[in-house]
């Protein structure tokens, strides 16, 4: 393994939960085991908003929403509100391994930035063993700024199937 592929091997089972709506020196900070993957992203880390999830997985169980859905369209009342997404703005995905997200082309490979944006269809899929995952989604600032602060994300685990699912 190269010093530039160090980063394809984060142990996401001593990571904490992740953050929501980060800048980039959050994410550093919190999570200083991810700064080489950082460094492997495809574009200006200042320019987005980043999210991270670390997830136990489970058999059978989906570790992120199952049906078909776009990321981070606006809503008004609950109603997403198409118009008022900028699809030439991007987002970028990073999983460490399955279970992969599947767009409507394909699957995701792992531990690659897949590039997409507020009209890219996508859903999640089960997990088919025990195990630890890190999810990864940068959006464009212009899309989503980060929060003024409490990036640290304090959830619960949350397991579903897609038969008792919906969005």
């Amino acid at each position: 393994m190269t010093k530039n592929e160090a980063y394809l091997n984060v142990d996401w089972s001593k990571q904490h939960c992740g953050v929501h709506q980060a800048p980039p020196e959050a994410v550093f900070d919190l999570m200083p085991d991810l700064i080489p993957l950082m460094q492997s992203f495809p574009n200006v880390l200042s320019n987005f908003t980043w999210d991270i999830k670390v997830h136990m997985l489970m058999p059978r169980q989906y570790p992120c929403i199952p049906d078909w859905h776009v990321d981070n369209v606006p809503r008004v009342n609950g109603i997403q509100q198409f118009d008022q997404i900028q699809p030439d703005l991007p987002m970028y995905i990073w999983v460490s391994g399955a279970p992969l997200t599947q767009f409507r082309g394909g699957y995701l490979k792992a531990k690659t930035w897949q590039k997409f944006n507020q009209q890219t269809e996508h859903r999640g899929t089960a997990a088919s063993e025990f195990g630890w995952r890190g999810f990864i989604r940068a959006t464009h600032i212009g899309i989503q700024k980060p929060k003024p602060d409490d990036w640290l994300r304090r959830h619960s685990q949350v397991y579903i199937d897609s038969t008792n699912y919906q969005w």
